[in-house]
């Protein structure tokens, strides 16, 4: 159900939280809204009710569809509740359909793409792979939030991995806002040996008015493992890194470092395609 926007909110930021589990994904929910709270943006929580190959095959799909499509409803009243709690606007979609193809038109008008990070092992698999979906077919960035995570008053620390690519040029950018709403930016600067300079990025963000610390890079081995150590050791809020390392066909769609990230994550962790 759509909201009427308020009064002076005419170009308003859209972020859109996925939600499946709304008993079970309370981190991911408050997250969301600390971010929405603090960006002064809509916030959108959408439920995907998954027509795929197992519900078809049920004896009643269609009644099951359409009971799962009414319970998830319902939940509206609920959202625009946290909604008003958190003095945050938004509204709550509920939409039939395959999940890939239902969050990626969906994500083409949102600035930003909220996620949960599941533990590991047992959906990393599907997560990673609804993930990459969406950035290949969606092309918005995404921010996926441990299950564990407490959700902050206000973003402290972020740390903006850096190697000189386009996936990590291009999450700097969608990071842009977050960096400045952080209250410290370190940048991991992994462009040393690698033929490639920082310069580019040292430019644009002194444009943008954005004060960084800046932190030479060079892992003797996995580069994911090193880039959450240095994560770790600076206790940080939020780590921004490209969704590709290599070439993408080397990977399997997702990089090195972004599955590492995937697997390890211990703070919310902002990807761009």
């Amino acid at each position: 159900m759509l909201r009427t926007n308020p009064a002076g909110a005419r170009g308003m930021t859209e972020l859109i939280v996925n939600v499946a589990e709304p008993e079970r994904e309370a981190p991911l929910i408050d997250y969301a809204f600390s971010l929405a709270r603090q960006w002064r943006a809509w916030l959108t929580g959408l439920c995907v009710v998954p027509v795929d190959a197992l519900v078809m095959a049920l004896p009643d799909s269609l009644g099951v569809l359409a009971s799962e499509e009414r319970d998830a409803l319902a939940d509206d009243a609920w959202w625009q509740a946290r909604c008003r709690k958190a003095a945050v606007a938004g509204s709550w979609e509920v939409v039939c359909g395959v999940y890939r193809k239902v969050v990626a038109e969906r994500a083409s008008l949102a600035n930003l793409v909220i996620g949960r990070l599941p533990g590991w092992p047992a959906s990393l698999q599907d997560a990673s792979r609804r993930l990459a979906e969406t950035l290949v077919h969606g092309g918005c960035p995404i921010i996926v939030v441990p299950d564990d995570w407490i959700a902050r008053p206000a973003l402290g620390h972020v740390l903006l991995a850096w190697n000189g690519s386009a996936p990590s040029a291009r999450a700097a950018r969608a990071a842009l806002p977050l960096l400045h709403m952080a209250h410290r930016v370190t940048v991991l600067d992994g462009t040393q040996g690698a033929g490639k300079t920082a310069a580019p990025l040292r430019e644009w963000l002194a444009r943008q008015d954005v004060q960084c610390d800046w932190q030479p890079f060079k892992p003797r081995a996995d580069v994911g493992e090193a880039i959450h150590q240095e994560a770790d050791r600076l206790c940080v809020d939020l780590l921004v890194q490209g969704a590709w390392g290599r070439r993408r066909t080397s990977e399997r769609l997702l990089g090195g470092a972004t599955r590492h990230s995937l697997r390890h994550s211990r703070v919310p962790l902002l990807l761009a395609p």
